[in-house]
């Protein structure tokens, strides 16, 4: 049996999106293996990760081949690995611990000066924030926003269905979609018309298919206590 032929190294398109927010998210957990619920909102690991989304975007622009791309990461990672061993391991507590203060991160990543110039001007421009920008798409919105997808698409059949677990698989192909939205767009109106469209077309493909967005089996069985109320 003849074996399929391998991809072309030179054909960088296979590099999708989704690839390539997995890759950042593998240098993420590098400095950050267990990260707590306040990863979103913490200051220091929203810093850090806008430099290994810069980091990695730079990597994929030089590279003239998947494996130049992949050769770029290595040397991120080798980087933080190197630099982690002179420091101590981060207290349970405090996962971002080992990520430096704001002022060294550069120096700790490795930016070049004309790098760190480029990341600056994008991570605090000087002119005016367009009120449409990305950057106003908040960690609450991207949440509230995979709830509204919910709700416009696909409503919980009864009241017990999200906390029975029957919405989780359906819940977490939103939170795909939504993330795709945000990688992908370039500011807040293009970030809810992606999700949207996104989110109708899960719908539609469900319904030419037949398959319910809703599971049978119950992950977590809810008790539903009652209360009478006697007058005397």
């Amino acid at each position: 049996m003849a074996e399929a032929p391998r991809p072309n190294n030179d054909d960088l398109s296979i590099l999708t999106p989704r690839i390539r927010r997995n890759m950042i998210g593998r240098v993420v957990s590098i400095m950050v293996p267990n990260p707590d619920e306040h990863a979103a909102t913490n200051p220091k690991m929203e810093e850090f990760t806008e430099y290994v989304k810069y980091m990695e975007r730079k990597a994929f622009e030089r590279a003239q081949t998947r494996d130049d791309y992949y050769s770029g990461l290595a040397r991120i990672i080798y980087r933080l690995q190197m630099q982690l061993r002179t420091t101590p391991p981060a207290p349970e507590n405090d996962p971002y611990a080992n990520i430096p203060p704001s002022h060294e991160l550069a120096d700790f990543m490795g930016l070049t000066q004309e790098e760190l110039e480029e990341f600056d001007e994008e991570w605090n421009p000087q002119v005016p924030e367009d009120p449409d920008s990305k950057r106003k798409i908040t960690p609450l919105i991207r949440h509230r926003v995979v709830d509204k997808l919910g709700m416009m698409f696909f409503p919980p059949p009864d009241p017990f269905a999200h906390l029975e677990g029957r919405m989780d698989k359906i819940t977490g192909q939103l939170k795909q979609i939504e993330a795709k939205a945000y990688w992908e767009c370039k500011n807040r109106e293009e970030y809810y018309n992606i999700a949207s469209n996104e989110a109708y077309r899960l719908q539609k493909s469900l319904k030419r298919k037949g398959e319910p967005y809703v599971n049978k089996v119950v992950k977590y069985p809810c008790i539903v206590l009652r209360t009478e109320i006697i007058n005397d």
